[in-house]
Formats: C-alpha cells, sequence, structure tokens
C-alpha cells in the first residue's frame, strides 16, 4: 500500500488533535502491494503473500515475480506522517467472549518518521508470545490468516493502535469493522469489511476490498468542560 494513494482522503477527518499517522487496510484487493514499496518496515514474506487459499474464483494461481495475486487476509498498514519517533506502538483486537475471540497485541516497537510498518495475521511476526487463538499469532513460515474463513471477521469486533510520541501518549480510538462496510471492488459482494466478512462474505470476489483509511493517529481526545460543571 502507498500512503500517498489514500493518505488525501483523511486530510479533512482530522481531528481537533494534530495527526501524527495513520492506518489504513485491504483485504485480497488488487491494491494491496508489499514488495518495493517505500517506507515499509520489516514487511511479511512476499511469496507467502501471494499465496491464497483457492476459495476465490481466480485464485490458486502460483506466485510469479509479476504476481498480482492477492494476499487473502486483511493487510494493516501504519504510516507515521509526523516528524518524530512513533515509540511503544502496537496494535490490538479486544476481545469478545459473545464471538470467541481473545484479546491479542501486535508489538510493533517503534515507526520512525516517514516510515510505515504492514502487518498482516498470521504473516507478520513481533516474535512475542500470543494468546491461543489470537489473531497476531505468526504461522510459520509466514502464511497469511484467512479471517473469512478462520475468523475472526465480525461486523462487531474492535481494533485499536496505541504508541507514544515522546512522552505523550497517541491513539486511533476504536476500530470497528461495521463502521466501514463497503461492496467489493469488481462488484460481486454487496457490502463486506475488511476482515472479507461478516460470514465469509468476499467468498465470490476476486478483488475484494479496497485500501480504506481506518483512523488517524493523534493524542486522545479531551473531552470539554460542560458549562456549571
Amino acid at each position: 500500500m502507498v500512503c500517498a494513494t489514500v493518505c488525501a482522503m483523511a486530510a479533512g477527518a482530522a481531528s481537533a488533535q494534530t495527526a501524527v499517522g495513520q492506518i489504513s487496510v485491504c483485504y485480497y484487493s488488487t491494491e494491496c502491494a508489499f514488495a518495493n514499496v517505500p517506507g515499509i518496515v520489516r514487511p511479511p514474506n512476499a511469496a507467502q503473500l501471494l499465496r491464497d487459499s483457492g476459495e476465490h474464483p481466480g485464485g490458486g494461481r502460483a506466485p510469479t515475480a509479476t504476481s498480482s495475486t492477492p494476499v487473502d487476509a486483511p493487510a494493516f498498514q501504519i504510516v507515521n506522517t509526523g516528524t518524530v519517533a512513533i515509540s511503544a506502538a502496537s496494535f490490538t483486537i479486544e476481545a469478545n467472549k459473545k464471538l470467541g475471540v481473545v484479546r491479542d497485541t501486535f508489538h510493533i516497537g517503534t515507526i520512525r518518521p516517514g516510515k510505515s510498518f504492514v502487518i498482516v495475521p498470521g504473516a507478520s511476526n513481533d516474535k512475542k508470545t500470543h494468546p491461543t487463538g489470537g489473531i497476531f499469532t505468526f504461522n510459520a513460515p509466514g502464511s497469511p490468516l484467512d479471517t473469512s474463513d478462520s475468523g475472526p471477521d465480525d461486523n462487531a469486533l474492535k481494533f485499536v493502535f496505541n504508541g507514544k510520541v515522546g512522552t505523550a501518549s497517541v491513539t486511533s480510538g476504536m476500530i470497528e469493522p461495521g463502521s466501514f462496510l463497503k461492496p467489493s471492488t469488481d462488484g460481486t459482494v454487496a457490502s463486506l469489511n475488511f476482515l472479507g466478512g461478516p460470514g465469509n462474505a468476499d467468498g465470490p470476489c476476486n478483488d475484494c476490498y479496497p485500501v480504506t483509511v481506518l483512523a488517524n493517529i493523534a493524542a486522545p481526545s479531551t473531552p470539554r468542560a460542560q458549562p456549571g460543571k
């Protein structure tokens, strides 16, 4: 994913706090690109990313150096758009007992100014211990997690990015898949979220969820004092 294609989309949505970063996502999309993308830190293995589970009508092609077969998994790109490093960076999926989802965190570390980090569940490895069933568990040797097939892909899930700029905390706020429903790029699916769901909705599409800005990263909002309080 190249930030230049999506950064302008979020400019008008910036909060009162100065944004220092941005999170975007894609799922089984021809817009997703990982090899030779400037600014990506420790990208997932390109050969692994080109593998497809075979569920899509046009899938199952053998990866080549010029293959455009997209990854059958969500791919989150976190970009530092500021001038200071974002440290203690992490990306978390919150627990949802009703859906059987455990809380899991991918520990990024530091994202330097102007750089980015791509997380593909299953293919990206933070070399940390993850809970059983955790979405960010590394699937050696780096197989992407097809969330639409294997879960989780529900609209009610919650993700959040947290980090530090100097001593100040920065966050994306909660990100819910159900707030980002859209038709597939190829028009075969009327509505799906960035996890390929809900309910394995992405099955018919060959070009599914395009690069979409999910949130700016900024200091947490401070509630304004109410008159007379």
